[in-house]
């Protein structure tokens, strides 16, 4: 006995539909069987023919009828009687599993260059980070110089502020009304002096 079935819907691809439908057939001892993904009404589809005992053919139709891969989704399930030959079930099942392997090499072949991409990737980015974690330390690097530039022009100037008031002092020592006026006079200008030296220290380092 012979039949031809046609199984389609939105989903019947890549399910593993005729893996499926092979282990039936070949559980069933069928004589020969054949299965291809297609396309029938604008849907996927997958056509099957079985070859065997009437026992063995009737009780596959009612497997292919009643069952599915969990991922399947499907719409409908032809029968039709069939009169042409039929490829073995041994040949398709070698056939078939030969397809499966150079499936799986294909798509180890896909993994292995993805992962050398992303390895790439990952160079580059460990590189840009090295660029970054430079340029952090030469920024650093410039802050430091740029703070002990600044505690040595503070020290300089208090130096200069603390050695001139102290000669101040000594000038002015006969008369201390006016040594005391002098002083002020003369701490608000260096005071100044500083306040200006601070803020062109904080404009060059863009504080």
């Amino acid at each position: 006995m012979k039949l031809k079935i046609v199984i389609h819907g939105p989903k019947i691809h890549n399910v593993g539909y005729r893996y499926f439908l092979l282990s039936n057939a070949d559980n069933l001892g069928l004589k020969g069987f054949s299965a291809r993904n297609m396309k029938a009404n604008g849907e996927q589809a997958v056509q099957i023919l079985v070859e065997g005992d009437d026992d063995q053919v009737n009780e596959f139709r009612e497997i292919a009828k009643t069952q599915q891969p969990k991922a399947a989704q499907v719409a409908e399930v032809a029968f039709e009687d069939y009169q042409d030959r039929v490829e073995s079930l041994s040949k398709f099942s070698f056939r078939f599993q030969s397809l499966q392997v150079s499936k799986g090499i294909e798509s180890i072949l896909r993994i292995e260059k993805l992962q050398e991409t992303m390895l790439e990737k990952q160079d580059q980015m460990l590189g840009k980070q090295d660029q970054m974690l430079d340029k952090q330390d030469q920024m650093l690097d410039k802050l430091e110089n740029v703070r002990l530039d600044i505690v040595d022009e503070i020290r300089t100037s208090s130096e200069s502020l603390i050695s001139e008031m102290k000669n101040a002092g000594k000038r002015n020592a006969v008369d201390l009304r006016d040594s005391h006026t002098d002083l002020k006079s003369y701490l608000d200008e260096k005071l100044g002096k500083i306040e200006v030296d601070i803020s062109r220290i904080k404009a060059r380092i863009g504080m």
